[in-house]
């Protein structure tokens, strides 16, 4: 059956990467799809680009607004597809098949379908594997851009915008408490870049995590574990050179590297 997919591109300043997402879609051999594209009002030149590629596009905002969650619900006020695909201005489809693929998995039974990440760095792509969310789950346990969503599920409990890092695991925390049903693809649905929001703002997202466990009286303890661990890291790599880290993050990785 022929699925209508909604694919909200947020940008803000990303002029160098938008290029890049619109054609990771536009190459998709999977047709039955509108492209939106919400945009924070840059002045780096993306909304140009936007807009030299708007025939492309099925729908553009181009404005201010609150955040990165404030700019996916704008998106969400725009879409009709049944399911509705996330991209950050940078992120790309691992393949031109992704979409075929999702589809051919997809079954009107589920209400949230996940896959596998490669996630790209400066020296080299690492994989990134998902899992499943359970009762002590502490940090997001896969990438929205690997993430399908029924539209309706999204319409009735949009991102909450006091949360600037962490509104996705407040969303799929929440769902997975109310039951909806998760099914993962075992299958590498996106390429991610590293240096993301989210990457350089990881004292902000764990403590975001701690206030939305304590929302729903869920453990947070182990939490203080990863801040502990991230404190460390940093320090680490604030005093090893360059290259020492890269060897070290190949080291952690080795049986990852694409």
């Amino acid at each position: 059956m022929k699925k209508k997919y909604s694919i909200i591109i947020v940008s803000l300043n990303t002029k160098n990467h938008f290029l890049e997402t619109l054609n990771s879609i536009i190459r998709q051999t999977y047709k039955n799809y509108e492209i939106i594209v919400v945009d924070g009002f840059s002045t780096d030149g993306t909304r140009d680009e936007i807009l030299k590629n708007k025939k492309k596009i099925s729908k553009i905002i181009i404005e201010k607004d609150k955040g990165i969650y404030d700019a996916m619900n704008k998106g969400l006020k725009k879409a009709s597809g049944k399911w509705v695909i996330f991209m950050n201005s940078g992120d790309i489809f691992v393949s031109k098949n992704t979409i075929n693929l999702i589809n051919s998995r997809l079954n009107w039974s589920y209400d949230i379908v996940y896959g596998d990440t490669i996630i790209r760095t400066k020296n080299f792509n690492f994989l990134k594997r998902s899992s499943k969310f359970y009762n002590n789950t502490v940090v997001m346990p896969f990438c929205h851009q690997s993430t399908v969503v029924k539209l309706n599920i999204l319409k009735k409990r949009k991102f909450n915008i006091y949360y600037k890092f962490s509104s996705d695991f407040d969303f799929f925390y929440d769902s997975y408490l109310k039951e909806k049903k998760f099914k993962k693809i075992n299958k590498v649905l996106s390429k991610v870049r590293s240096k993301g929001s989210s990457d350089l703002n990881r004292l902000n997202v764990l403590s975001e995590n701690i206030n939305i466990l304590k929302k729903y009286n869920s453990g947070f303890l182990m939490l203080y574990f990863h801040i502990i661990y991230y404190l460390i890291t940093s320090l680490i790599k604030l005093i090893l050179p360059e290259k020492i880290e890269i060897f070290i993050l190949k080291l952690k990785y080795k049986n990852m590297i694409i």
